[in-house]
């Protein structure tokens, strides 16, 4: 069983989030084998609960008459546990990339209607992963960037070296208490080239992070980054970009600098077996529409899978998202899903040895 993102962290803080059950006009709730086929989402809770909640289960449920139940947390291991057993009672989830690569025999294969979607018509990241695999399709991107305080004085890190590079440029660094995308930045910094990343060498990567180990601060949501950003607590940060651009929008001294974005990917699947099955085909068409996605991408950040719906942001809002054109050009490559789909656990344990000794 994989270790959940998070779960090590803050698990006690998810458990907190309730579920938010949207008006069923008249339809009861329906669990696994249940008459009703309502369908529940699961988020990883925050603003993008509030975002899917608003802009998709919603206006998904007014438009269908399907209702829609939207809770969290993420538990990937409980998720298991209802595929293996058939009981399902989740039926979309907000899964990493890496994670729906990990368990693709778990999924169904998706219709052609779906899959049929041109590359073109997708956001294609540097370097990264299929848009749409026979299981899955894109429902969005985000990066990892740089994120500094505008009135810290010095000058921030331009480079992921130079992030590292504390006596070059002093000053705390907050950074995120996960491997996924940790391990891959500290090697940059260390003069790996990103084409000889893969397969990430572990040990190299925590010994870079062990070597600044005590400028580091750690954050262990997107939460906690931002109040580590807005109060000061450390001037630069390795950052979710919707995290600090949603920040510097409502006008805090926080910019995110570009230069070597990591990219990532997610997809929409269905797990296999599900009897909502039609209902989550008729939501993942939904989700797909360029107006759905412009506004799922406007309340949480989060890039629109559709170039079409990247393209009808205006260019003020567009520069804070990975998938503007710009913003694309300038990142180092894309996360490996497949490299974590198979090393996940052990680069987990591996970090959490370090961070906790």
């Amino acid at each position: 069983m994989s270790v959940t993102r998070r779960s090590f962290l803050q698990a006690g803080l998810a458990l907190g989030v309730a579920p938010v059950v949207l008006g069923a006009c008249g339809t009861s709730e329906g669990g696994a084998g249940g008459a009703a086929k309502t369908i529940t989402m699961v988020t990883w809770g925050g603003s993008t609960q509030t975002g899917i909640k608003d802009t998709i289960a919603a206006p998904f449920q007014r438009q269908t008459g399907i209702p829609v139940r939207v809770t969290a947390p993420v538990d990937y291991g409980k998720y298991l546990a209802q595929i293996k057993s058939g009981e399902l009672t989740w039926d979309w989830v907000d899964v990493e990339g890496w994670f729906a690569v990990a368990h693709s025999d778990d999924w169904e294969i998706l219709p052609a209607s779906i899959t049929s979607t041109t590359a073109s018509s997708l956001v294609q990241l540097p370097g990264g992963p299929k848009a749409v695999e026979p299981w899955g399709i894109e429902n969005g991107s985000y990066s990892f960037a740089i994120a500094y305080r505008t009135d810290h004085g010095d000058p921030h890190p331009k480079s992921w070296r130079e992030f590292f590079d504390t006596s070059a440029l002093p000053g705390k660094r907050s950074i995120y208490n996960y491997p996924y995308g940790m391990l891959e930045v500290a090697l940059l910094a260390d003069g790996v080239p990103f084409g000889e990343l893969y397969p990430l060498d572990i040990d190299r990567a925590i010994r870079k992070l062990n070597s600044v180990r005590g400028d580091l601060v750690f954050w262990n949501s997107g939460a906690e980054l931002q109040q580590q950003l807005q109060s000061g607590a450390a001037p630069f940060a390795f950052a979710w970009n919707n995290r600090a651009a949603a920040l510097a929008q409502s006008g805090q001294p926080v910019a995110l600098e570009w230069a070597q974005n990591l990219q990532d990917i997610g997809y929409d699947v269905i797990p296999k077996n599900n009897p909502r099955k039609a209902e989550l085909i008729s939501l993942i068409n939904f989700r797909a529409a360029p107006e759905n996605q412009v506004a799922y991408a406007l309340a949480t950040g989060y890039s629109p899978a559709s170039t079409v719906a990247m393209s009808k942001i205006s260019a003020d809002r567009a520069k804070w998202f990975n998938a503007y054109p710009p913003n694309l050009e300038q990142a180092v490559g894309s996360i490996n899903l497949d490299w974590w789909a198979k090393n996940f656990d052990t680069a987990t344990s591996k970090w959490n040895a370090w961070a906790n000794a």
